[in-house]
């Protein structure tokens, strides 16, 4: 036999050995499902690998959230979230882009808080925050951690901060500073 037969030959036993530890794998988690579960985070009841979740009011989306990662906690009705990016669509149009490493949406009450780098990026405005809060009935989102929010030649640092989505106001509060590029009366 050549060297070139030897090599196919080889290589196809090594597939068909792959196909068939792989299928006996498949076979033996489906006859025995509690090894799957095993897995699982002991309070987890479900867990997914890149998710895409949307929020709607009245027929209205509301806000977007992607993730690399979920785990669904029933028992305290919580899905904790990694590396999370989420849109929230504003009455006018604008959106709101999040980003965090960590975060949770208690599924009762639609409420979610994230933390890790929390960025949010509104047109010009950028604002930075360790910890941040969305309240899904009020449509406000705060933080009581510190915040810096730049853009469009001003920057505002405060030790909270509140936005309402509705109204598109913020309210910046404690040791607060705010440096103008440009000011003109």
């Amino acid at each position: 036999m050549s060297r070139a037969k030897t090599v196919v030959y080889c290589l196809l036993v090594l597939t068909v050995a792959g196909i068939g530890i792989g299928l006996a794998g498949y076979l033996r988690l489906g006859e025995e499902p509690e090894a799957l579960h095993s897995v699982l985070p002991k309070d987890c009841d479900v867990s997914l690998n890149r998710v895409h979740h949307v929020a709607t009011r009245d027929g209205v989306k509301e806000w977007t959230l992607d993730a690399e990662s979920a785990q669904y906690h029933k028992t305290n009705n919580k899905t904790v979230f990694k590396d999370i990016l989420a849109t929230f669509f504003l009455e006018d149009g604008n959106t709101i882009r999040l980003s965090s490493r960590d975060g949770v949406l208690l599924t009762d009450t639609k409420d979610m808080e994230v933390w890790g780098d929390v960025v949010a990026r509104s047109g010009p405005y950028e604002l930075n925050t360790d910890k941040l809060c969305y309240k899904y009935e009020s449509h406000t989102m705060f933080t009581e951690s510190p915040v810096i929010i730049k853009g469009n030649g001003m920057e505002i640092i405060g030790d909270r901060m509140a936005f309402d989505l509705q109204t598109e106001q913020v309210v910046v509060w404690g040791r607060v500073k705010a440096v103008f590029e440009r000011f003109t009366l």
